[in-house]
């Protein structure tokens, strides 16, 4: 039998994955955990324009037009007296949970302005490395979820200038 998971490392690195946002600084100076992230998904979407030919399958050329990058986070909402006592994430580090997500809509009656969040990443705590980042996300939407045993889950999505991979993982294209 093979050796297989020999220094203790998984196939997937999901379970060493962390969100991490810096409401301050957009370089992610200062990152802090969000809370209760149980499903984090980020997408990048490169628009792309064909050339079309009369007479060819093929289209001539394909090009670049743009890139929007979508972000999808679901997570636990802690109960006020969690939130009170700092435990907001489960191993009780920053003050950011998803319920922070929520804009509020004076802000957006007020002053017409939507609040960004300057750096988000994917951070693998395992082996200390940012996995990928975005900058200058907002909340596109935002919703609360009741399970039926009780449990109120946050679903929050937002959306991003641009996705690049962490230092680590160097794209090769």
């Amino acid at each position: 039998m093979a050796g297989y998971n020999i220094d203790g490392d998984i196939l997937a690195q999901g379970i060493n994955c962390i969100v991490r946002a810096d409401p301050d600084d957009e370089s992610g100076s200062n990152p802090q955990e969000i809370g209760f992230v149980s499903e984090a998904n980020i997408r990048k979407q490169i628009n792309l324009q064909r050339a079309e030919v009369i007479g060819e399958i093929l289209p001539a050329s394909i090009d670049p037009t743009g890139i929007s990058v979508n972000i999808d986070f679901k997570g636990f909402i802690p109960s006020k007296s969690l939130c009170i006592k700092g435990i907001d994430s489960v191993r009780g580090g920053g003050k950011l949970h998803l319920k922070s997500f929520n804009p509020n809509d004076r802000n957006f009656i007020e002053k017409k302005v939507a609040t960004k969040l300057p750096y988000l990443d994917l951070y693998d705590e395992k082996h200390q490395c940012i996995i990928g980042y975005v900058n200058w996300a907002i909340p596109s939407s935002y919703s609360d979820t009741i399970s039926g045993k009780g449990y109120v889950i946050a679903n929050c999505t937002m959306e991003a200038i641009g996705y690049d991979n962490g230092t680590d993982y160097e794209s090769k294209i």
